[in-house]
């Protein structure tokens, strides 16, 4: 039989555990929707490229993007498909990142799960 303040000690604890698994799905949450607006955002930029560098520099484009480093009108073309190369780049890596650190704290709370489990 426990004691008062055993359970009252209890009882902090478990309202401990709750609130840090309440910030765990908010960060989670938060993490998820930032790696998808990411992509939408580049995925966005990909498909509005070649009507921004036609609209800029109409010589250019003839018919689709032109990003060749051999025709002087082309530089404009390679500097915007660098720039969203590099920023999916950055998304990719920041998801495969965020992803492994997800897995880690997953696997960590399992095994301390069955430590629990096998030491009761």
């Amino acid at each position: 039989m426990r004691t008062d303040e055993e359970r009252i000690a209890a009882l902090h604890e478990r309202a401990v555990v709750i609130e840090r698994e309440k910030r765990k799905r908010r960060v989670f949450a938060v993490q998820t929707l930032s790696a998808a607006a990411c992509f939408v955002f580049v995925i966005a930029l990909a498909i509005v490229m070649p009507d921004m560098v036609s609209a800029i520099t109409p010589a250019a484009v003839s018919g689709s993007m032109s990003a060749s480093i051999f025709s002087g009108s082309g530089a404009l073309g390679i500097i915007v498909t660098g720039v969203v190369s590099f920023a999916l780049g950055v998304a990719v890596t920041i998801f495969c990142f965020r992803l492994k650190k997800w897995k880690d704290e997953k696997d960590r709370e399992s095994e301390i799960g069955t430590k629990q489990d096998n030491g009761s």
